[in-house]
């Protein structure tokens, strides 16, 4: 439930250079809910990050279904503010008058914490976010920065007044609107975002929890990790059609599920249907703190999806900063986390046979094993690391105070 009122003790200056002498107050924002998805855990990781750097993170979002978010948070001194409202402000339930009502005490809820705060930072899917983008641009001398977690190619069959509505407030107030891959910047460009207030920063990995490396595998053998929402088109499908084909040949040959959904009965019939109980294991739901351990102990990270809306995938970069080498698709933000040859493979979207090709190599081919892990692992450090993607986010909160 939304608090009355927010506590008054803390002070914010709207005086630029004061702001550069103290610590930034950030305030993410993500206003829909899907329950607990790649997005959620890269707001964690990333104020984690900047905990670690002197910033104030704090995060407002709908705990219902995502309670892991403030256990997270919480250990790592996080607040959060827990936007659960009895009318959701998105979906079928509810009627327009309750919706409405709702969305206006959360955007006044929202204008409050902003007093508190040098920057509101919204993490969109797709257009949303009406009433932190209404909050932010309410809020003076505040940096309002957007990070877009879906395309608008994904989002168009999705829109209407109040996105158009969003959109167009967005192009007028936000300091900044982010993008993690240059292709998605310039669709958002084509559709009126100014040019100059764009900006490609990646989603990140928060090193201090994906550390140490996973061990090499011994001849023969290949442990393979998926972690992944079983949700149609993530690629399970292929990858245990991949494994019958390639099992007989390779027994030492597996593979680790991390994840639940609703496609999980599917999966589960389709494991027994192929005989491949004894080599594939679920683990269904993990909280994302145990996933480093379990990928340790694993040799490669897949995802072969072909999922309308899938962005930029945080399980290919987690795996990769453990030093696995990965296999994604020819897909939207993939192909700049994986490049092909030189940190892992990469195939065409529902190619099983691609895809069976890929695993073999790993197999087959411990040179270029080897190669890949290396490379998988500097280009985790150097791009993805939540120190690299802390520091380029707290460039432009600076920029945007300044301006």
């Amino acid at each position: 439930m939304l608090p009355e009122r927010v506590d008054q003790g803390v002070r914010i200056s709207h005086d630029v250079n004061e702001c550069s002498r103290a610590p930034i107050r950030v305030m993410h924002y993500m206003g829909t809910n899907f329950g607990m998805t790649g997005v959620e855990t890269f707001i964690l990781q990333l104020c984690a990050g900047q905990k670690r750097a002197g910033l104030v993170p704090a995060i407002a979002i709908d705990l219902h279904n995502r309670e892991e978010v403030r256990t997270i948070a919480t250990a790592h001194g996080v607040e959060v503010y827990d936007l659960s409202a009895p009318t959701p402000i998105d979906g079928e339930a509810g009627g327009t008058l309750a919706k409405l009502w709702s969305r206006l005490r959360r955007t006044q809820f929202l204008w409050q914490l902003l007093r508190h705060s040098h920057v509101i930072h919204i993490h969109a899917v797709g257009i949303s976010c009406l009433d932190g983008i209404v909050a932010g641009g309410l809020s003076r001398n505040k940096a309002l920065i957007v990070t877009h977690h879906a395309t608008l190619s994904w989002f168009a069959s999705h829109r209407n007044w109040i996105s158009d509505v969003t959109f167009w407030i967005e192009k007028h107030v936000a300091s900044r609107v982010v993008m993690p891959y240059a292709a998605a910047i310039t669709e958002l460009v084509a559709h009126g975002i100014p040019a100059v207030r764009t900006r490609v920063i990646p989603f990140c990995v928060d090193e201090t929890l994906f550390s140490g490396l996973a061990r090499k595998p011994a001849p023969g053998e290949l442990t393979l990790v998926m972690s992944a929402r079983m949700f149609r088109g993530k690629g399970h499908m292929e990858l245990l059609a991949a494994l019958a084909r390639l099992s007989p040949r390779y027994p030492k040959l597996r593979a680790v599920f991390v994840g639940d959904g609703p496609t999980r009965p599917d999966i589960e019939a389709e494991i027994d249907r192929l005989a491949l109980r004894h080599i594939v294991e679920c683990k269904g739901r993990v909280d994302h703190r145990k996933v480093p351990a379990i990928m340790r102990s694993a040799h490669a990270v897949v995802l072969p999806s072909y999922m309308e809306g899938e962005m930029f995938p945080l399980c290919l970069m987690e795996g990769m900063a453990l030093g696995l080498p990965a296999i994604g698709t020819r897909l939207s933000g993939i192909p700049e986390i994986v490049v092909d040859g030189e940190t892992g493979i990469l195939v065409e979207p529902r190619d099983e046979i691609g895809l069976a090709s890929a695993i073999e190599r790993f197999l087959i081919d411990p040179a270029f094993y080897t190669h890949a892990r290396k490379n998988a692992l500097a280009r985790a450090k150097s791009r993805y690391s939540s120190a690299v993607v802390v520091r380029a986010y707290s460039e432009q909160y600076e920029a945007a105070l300044r301006e």
